[in-house]
């Protein structure tokens, strides 16, 4: 879910940046890219969170439209609308992209707030393979297995990212969806090829994202699960020596729904509750997000940060990009050029908190049960 909250936040901007320099067509594009991306996280909740991911798509492809009928004629349609016809459709990538390595460019500092994940994140991967010696002398083992849990859209994939980044190793990705498969057979042999190539780089990161739909308990109906989860203990259970560093991320919204096995030791050792935003988090995100907009005098950042406490990450992109898309359509049909409050609050009225007092209430419940 976080891949596909990342890649909607990637298009929105896009679209904004090929919006200021007039290239309406391009604009046309991003915005039908990320109504894509929105129907998928749709397809991933349910309730109010559900049809708020649905109204935002909805949006995306209007404005899209509109400023595809502003287009100079000739200029070809934008491919969103194709895929809300076909909704029910495949949308998962394809085997040969999951395979495809990337060095990420973020980093840690890159990323806002978050200074206590960021600090532990630090401790336990990128000191020990900065200082591969230090750590030998201390017993230290580089590499390893962290689970990364909590609300959606927080920035878990992007955490991810940034571990790579900062060790400047090749970056895999994978969903649970990519890499299972209705033949008998295939979900293991595609496991087992991503883990081995990962692990045949010098220094890699493995991310395997919605963890509790790849690796969900055991004894149920479903023997491709069984049979997935048996395949993964094999493949990383107490990582095999090797002259090769792999380090094996994952992330999940559920920990209670993954395997227990997998959290035994040489599997997922390490375990990290990823928060909703704090304030600087908040913060950066209104003034990223709002930077260069015609905003009306007296909107503040912070103030506007505080506001949005309890939202998670995509949430707060959401609201924002949702009360940009309103200000847009009216200037462009000759009213006000400016953001309001009224904008921001029409959009507060919309798009609820992904994060509900439930289900913070269940990572509690969790955290305090399981990793005590």
């Amino acid at each position: 879910m976080s891949f596909d909250a990342d890649k909607k936040r990637e298009h929105a901007t896009l679209a904004e940046r090929s919006m200021n320099e007039g290239a309406l067509r391009k604009a046309a594009f991003h915005l039908a890219k990320a109504g894509e991306f929105a129907l998928k996280l749709a397809e991933k909740c349910d309730g109010k969170v559900r049809q708020a991911h649905l109204r935002e798509a909805r949006e995306l492809i209007e404005v899209g439209e509109e400023l595809q009928a502003k287009a100079p004629r000739g200029s070809a349609r934008p491919s969103a609308p194709r895929a809300v016809r076909e909704a029910g459709g495949d949308a998962v990538r394809g085997e040969e992209d999951w395979l495809v390595t990337e060095k990420p460019n973020v980093r840690l500092t890159d990323i806002a707030g978050m200074d206590a994940v960021k600090a532990k994140l630090a401790e336990m991967v990128i000191e020990p393979l900065k200082h591969p010696d230090k750590a030998r002398e201390w017993g230290i083992r580089a590499g390893g297995g962290i689970l990364l849990f909590g609300p959606p859209g927080n920035g878990k994939t992007t955490l991810g990212k940034a571990v790579a980044g900062e060790l400047e190793a090749a970056f895999f990705y994978a969903t649970g969806a990519e890499i299972r498969s209705k033949w008998h057979g295939e979900s293991e042999q595609r496991l087992r090829k991503l883990i081995q190539t990962a692990r045949s780089r010098p220094l890699s990161v493995l991310f395997l994202d919605d963890l509790d739909g790849l690796l969900p308990k055991r004894g149920g109906n479903s023997v491709v699960d069984n049979r997935i989860v048996v395949q993964f203990l094999a493949e990383v259970g107490g990582f095999e020596e090797s002259p090769n560093v792999l380090l094996l991320l994952g992330a999940t919204n559920k920990p209670w729904d993954i395997d227990e096995a997998v959290f035994r030791t040489g599997r997922f050792d390490e375990k990290i509750f990823v928060d909703l935003p704090d304030l600087a988090a908040r913060e950066f995100m209104v003034q990223r997000n709002l930077g260069g907009a015609p905003v009306e005098a007296g909107l503040d950042a912070r103030v506007l940060a505080a506001r949005l406490d309890g939202y998670t990450g995509s949430d707060i992109v959401a609201i924002l990009q949702s009360a940009k898309r309103t200000g847009f359509r009216r200037s462009i049909g000759g009213a006000a050029n400016l953001l309001t409050q009224d904008d921001i609050e029409q959009a507060l009225k919309t798009i609820p908190s992904s994060a509900t007092p439930e289900m913070m209430r269940e990572y509690k419940k969790f955290a305090q049960a399981r990793f005590k």
